[in-house]
């Protein structure tokens, strides 16, 4: 029997089954994008279906871990607003599509985030058990405002010292077609919803890490899921889609997976800070996909500074010790109050 506040530890075939799941749901998609080259509304559409591979995978392997909690009420609210959303957001591809299958995957594109977040307040304790802290409020302010202003700032940091000793501060990201907080917001709202955070994080920080951590110490679970998260990036890597952010090549390829390494290390952190709340690791991932991608620089100062940061994070928290240590606990949310 599993220590009182740890979930049961999974045979390792579901481990197994949920990995080979994400990556054959993604992989198939984004290998298949290419082959629509010439219709690139439904290129772009099936690359962004591949990143709920991890989410599907989750939903294949959950368990009843716990059936407390379910925010029912505020499910179909949510759940419809998400929907509106993501028809107001889809609407110009929808009015540009250039085929019936590409109008079909828009759909099918709108309505998976709003089913998502409608399932969080699902009477089954299966699904509830992954994607109930989606909507209930478990974490302190704070973990938001870490998860929305680390990586901007460790950003800003890192520049500021690069600058300061003359070195490269890299190439600059995209300019924002919209300046105005309208339209910042706008590109949040579509790299949440459409972008990766929601379709990975549901599977990495909601099935995964807490699956490893009943066995495993918070920072062996960040390294694994490190190594998890980059190799899932391969075909786009093969593609050349980061080539000019991380290079071609093997090389490339080895940047990743270190980067990932050190966010998992991040992401773990904060996910068990906040008491295992998705929203909060979701609002992290949106952050880091938007400033390296449309904000600011990516540079040597920005991993030294993340660097730093999670030394420190795993020293304080001793992220290095077996459960079911105090930062472990702090992830097996269901059984808190």
């Amino acid at each position: 029997m599993s220590p009182p506040g740890v979930a049961p530890r999974p045979p390792t075939g579901r481990l197994i089954l949920f990995v080979g799941a994400a990556f054959g749901i993604s992989w198939t998609l984004w290998f298949l994008s290419p082959v629509f080259a010439h219709e690139p509304g439904i290129a772009l559409t099936l690359d962004q279906l591949a990143t709920f591979g991890p989410a599907a995978a989750a939903l294949l392997v959950a368990d009843n871990r716990s059936a407390s909690a379910r925010p029912r009420t505020l499910a179909p609210i949510a759940g419809i607003a998400t929907l509106a959303l993501t028809a107001a957001l889809l609407t110009p591809r929808w009015a540009d599509a250039s085929s019936l299958l590409e109008e079909a995957l828009i759909a099918v594109l709108a309505v998976v985030p709003a089913a998502l977040v409608w399932a969080a307040g699902s009477r089954s304790p299966r699904l509830v058990s992954l994607l109930g802290s989606i909507l209930s409020p478990r974490s302190r302010w704070w973990t938001y405002a870490v998860a929305l202003l680390l990586f901007p700032l460790a950003s800003m940091l890192g520049s500021g010292f690069v600058g300061l000793f003359g070195g490269d501060l890299g190439t600059p990201p995209q300019v924002l077609a919209e300046t105005s907080w309208t339209g910042i917001l706008i590109v949040f709202a579509v790299t949440l919803l459409f972008g990766g955070p929601l379709g990975e994080e549901i599977g990495w920080r909601g099935w995964l890490l807490p699956t490893l951590q009943t066995r495993l110490s918070p920072l062996l679970s960040s390294l694994i899921i490190g190594l998890v998260w980059g190799l899932w990036h391969l075909p786009l890597h093969l593609r050349g889609m980061y080539d000019g952010d991380m290079g071609t090549g093997l090389g490339g390829f080895m940047v990743r997976i270190a980067s990932s390494c050190l966010l998992a290390v991040l992401f773990t952190w904060l996910y068990n800070r906040a008491r295992g709340g998705l929203l909060v690791v979701i609002l992290l991932h949106t952050s880091v996909n938007n400033t390296s991608g449309y904000w600011l620089p990516v540079n040597v100062g920005l991993t030294v500074v993340l660097l730093i940061v999670a030394i420190i994070v795993v020293i304080t928290d001793r992220m290095y010790t077996r459960p079911p240590a105090s930062a472990h606990r702090r992830s097996t949310w269901m059984q808190e109050s």
